[in-house]
């Protein structure tokens, strides 16, 4: 504890005397309630407390009369911070600092310290083991709410025996801003401790919507869905909706692109029709509006036809396909024709004279009836004698 100079106090109060080096205030810090206190004075007009941080910068709060104390907000400790009191007492100026230090190795303290809500009602933390901490190392989480309530980790993670992460089932004693502390403990050194202020509302991450449905026209598709269940109840501006829009069974790299949609729009969505007849899929999942955490697809909601549409592709391999069959059946069908042609010759008619009327050519040319006979073949000749009719008897 040393004294302070007077540049923290306000202009009117820079003026006043300031009082000998063994007046100490005593001044103490109780990092748990983040309270500060010191000895009280008699007289004392005014007071103001400052707490120095190196993320936040300067935290005032003022001292009323005959008061000794001061509560601060929380506030991540573990860098370290710098406290100063600064009263008036009988028209003089009494001011006194404090550091405020983490206590232990450097280098031992809990790191990648990250927590996250899922399912609305159940949060995860992880962290890793300090980079300087002795082997015999043991992480303890706490919690704290605005209300003070300070609650252990129930369900430890481990990792060759050491805490690294913690699984909470119930988040009910926990408010909007809560307070984590990791310290811990060791036989060889001192264990530094990690601590961080988290807004829940940032870590959660939002399952994906409820009731996805789709109803098309013949031009455009409606999509609808509910806002999914949260830790608290949150209003529609505050999500954000990612869609993807894809053909069904399509595992090609050229995908449509993803649509934002902003809560505010009444949870629905509607665009044109796909040109394709072809079955579609839709799949939505949700986050912040302010900050795109995304959380999980939902399941693909399908949409339009029945019967995937059939690529260009299946449409040529169907026309090969038929052109070779079909030339493959008039190879068959002319080659049996040939076949059948040679084995049964056709079969030479008689000329009907009476019918044809073309001249009867009274020679009959029996050479293309010789031609294909054998030569021992025998022909039979029938002789026709014309017999002079008979006189009557008398």
């Amino acid at each position: 504890m040393v004294l302070n100079s007077a540049w923290l106090l306000p202009q009117e109060q820079q003026d006043l005397p300031t009082v000998r080096p063994n007046s100490s205030l005593n001044v103490k810090f109780d990092p748990k309630t983040t309270r500060l206190t010191w000895d009280c004075k008699e007289n004392t007009t005014y007071g103001e407390c400052v707490l120095i941080h190196k993320e936040k910068g300067l935290i005032k709060k003022k001292v009323k009369d005959s008061e000794c104390h001061c509560t601060f907000p929380d506030c991540s400790l573990h860098g370290g911070v710098t406290l100063t009191v600064q009263i008036n007492v009988n028209q003089r100026r009494l001011s006194e600092r404090l550091v405020y230090s983490n206590p232990g190795r450097e280098g031992t303290a809990a790191r990648n310290f990250s927590c996250v809500i899922y399912d609305a009602d159940f949060m995860n933390c992880s962290w890793a083991k300090g980079r300087a901490a002795p082997d015999d190392v043991q992480y303890f989480l706490y919690t704290r709410s605005k209300k003070r309530i300070e609650r252990e980790c129930p369900h430890y993670l481990k990792d060759s025996g050491t805490h690294v992460g913690c699984h909470l089932r119930d988040l009910l004693g926990l408010t909007s801003y809560s307070y984590f502390l990791v310290n811990g403990s060791s036989q060889e050194t001192g264990i530094q401790f990690f601590d961080s202020l988290l807004l829940l509302k940032e870590i959660e991450r939002y399952n994906a919507p409820d009731n996805i449905t789709v109803h098309c026209n013949e031009s455009h598709c409606l999509v609808r869905w509910e806002q999914p269940r949260t830790r608290q109840p949150r209003s529609n501006r505050e999500f954000q909706y990612q869609l993807d829009v894809q053909r069904w069974h399509d595992t090609s790299s050229n995908r449509g692109q993803l649509i934002v949609v902003f809560g505010d729009s009444g949870n629905r969505y509607n665009f044109p029709k796909p040109g394709s007849k072809a079955k579609h899929t839709v799949k939505i999942r949700t986050a912040d509006a302010r900050k795109a955490h995304w959380g999980a697809w939902s399941q693909p909601v399908e949409f339009g036809s029945e019967e995937p549409e059939s690529s260009l592709v299946h449409v040529y391999i169907l026309v090969v396909l038929g052109t070779l069959v079909c030339g493959l059946t008039l190879s068959c069908l002319f080659k049996r024709f040939v076949r059948t042609h040679r084995l049964f010759p056709p079969v030479p008619q008689i000329k009907d004279k009476l019918n044809d009327n073309h001249p009867v050519d009274h020679e009959i040319l029996w050479e293309k009836f010789t031609h294909e006979m054998g030569k021992d073949d025998k022909e039979e000749v029938l002789i026709v004698e014309k017999v002079s009719e008979a006189p009557a008897k008398l």
